[in-house]
């Protein structure tokens, strides 16, 4: 039993030796001290009706809309001045050809194209679109996903380069988040990024991958840099990477998701926080703070008037963990998405019972 836990206390240590030669940052910034500027917003006027309020991409003057309860799961939208045109959609549900089960889509604002990932339970492809080619599904670029070899993937995917990505998730009995995969050899490795703190390899960690991997992924646009987001508590890092490793990490919330394991299943606590949604252009990293615990949730239907889900105070962080600027939206949103060539955030939020987008000059208020 001694030399037991003696191996353990080996263990541990080995393990905090090697985060510090990584270069992992651990200095957190004070994000509970803000001092918020408050930002005015107009909803646009759209010449059609929205059937959806996630932004998933923004570019060249376009929002990318989805729109799960219309026909077609994306919706394109083109801006000018103050007014919101549909220029189309694209995208059928499904399980044939150049159709999907649950989309995500995403792109770079400098790039000629998204991806779009088909997820059934399992990363099945990844589509590669040219800005071109939306309403042309004929020459979309299907990518082929590996064998998933035993591990839980979630649909958060960073495209490194033209064979390699990385994969929120990881084999059960792993205790890493995230995953190298190899698209075009199939070959599947850990990337060393633990779940927080000291938990003993080889037993099955569901639990743990269902709290942590289900998480934002989003990737610099030109830069070996991760941003992790977990979609629970307030636990967001910037990963650097170099040669397949993580050289640095820095983090900017390291509130823990709130949870305990029943009978090999999560349970989340009332003192959970409700995460971040994240977006990123080339330059920033904008955060906005869902307001409520998971007990919050469930005793206030609303926040400020409008869902439980939606939130007022963004915070901008440089892709080095440095707080630019605290705003707070005058109206709460659902989701967003970011011009970064012209400092403008785009909200969807509610007038009455419709959906709208709500445009924020950020350039004007800095």
């Amino acid at each position: 039993m001694k030399n037991y836990i003696y191996y353990l206390l080996l263990l541990a240590l080995s393990i905090s030796c090697t985060a510090n030669k990584k270069g992992i940052d651990k200095t957190e910034k004070q994000t509970d001290q803000l001092v918020y500027t408050h930002v005015s917003g107009e909803n646009l006027k759209s010449d059609s009706t929205l059937w959806g309020m996630k932004i998933d991409f923004v570019k060249d003057g376009h929002l990318f809309i989805q729109e799960l309860s219309n026909d077609l799961l994306y919706g394109v939208y083109r801006i000018e001045d103050d007014s919101l045109i549909k220029e189309g959609g694209f995208l059928t549900k499904g399980e044939g050809p150049f159709e999907v089960v649950h989309p995500d889509l995403w792109g770079n604002e400098d790039d000629s194209v998204f991806y779009v990932s088909n997820y059934a339970g399992i990363i099945k492809e990844i589509y590669s679109i040219k800005m071109a080619d939306i309403y042309h599904k004929e020459k979309w670029n299907i990518i082929p996903f590996p064998d998933s070899q035993g591990c839980l993937f979630y649909p958060s995917i960073a495209i490194m380069n033209d064979s390699i990505c990385v994969v929120s998730g990881s084999k059960l009995s792993s205790v890493n988040i995230l995953s190298y995969v190899n698209l075009q050899t199939g070959e599947i490795s850990d990337l060393d990024f633990p779940f927080p703190g000291f938990v003993l390899p080889s037993d099955f960690k569901t639990a743990e991958h269902m709290i942590y991997c289900d998480a934002q992924l989003l990737k610099h646009p030109s830069q070996n840099k991760l941003l992790y987001v977990c979609r629970l508590g307030r636990y967001v890092k910037i990963v650097e990477i170099e040669n397949r490793q993580i050289s640095r990490q820095i983090s900017l919330y390291s509130i823990l998701p709130q949870y305990e394991v029943v009978n090999g299943d999560r349970k989340i606590k009332d003192d959970c926080l409700g995460g971040i949604v994240a977006k990123m252009t080339n330059d920033r990293i904008y955060c906005l703070v869902l307001p409520y615990t998971r007990k919050e949730e469930n005793e206030q239907p609303f926040y400020k008037g409008m869902p439980n889900y939606f939130a007022d105070e963004l915070v901008v962080f440089d892709w080095n963990g440095n707080i630019i600027e605290a705003y707070r939206l005058d109206q709460p949103i659902c989701n967003f998405g970011v011009d970064g060539t012209k400092n403008i955030l785009y909200g969807t939020t509610l007038d009455g019972e419709d959906f709208v987008v709500r445009k924020y000059n950020l350039k004007n208020v800095e």
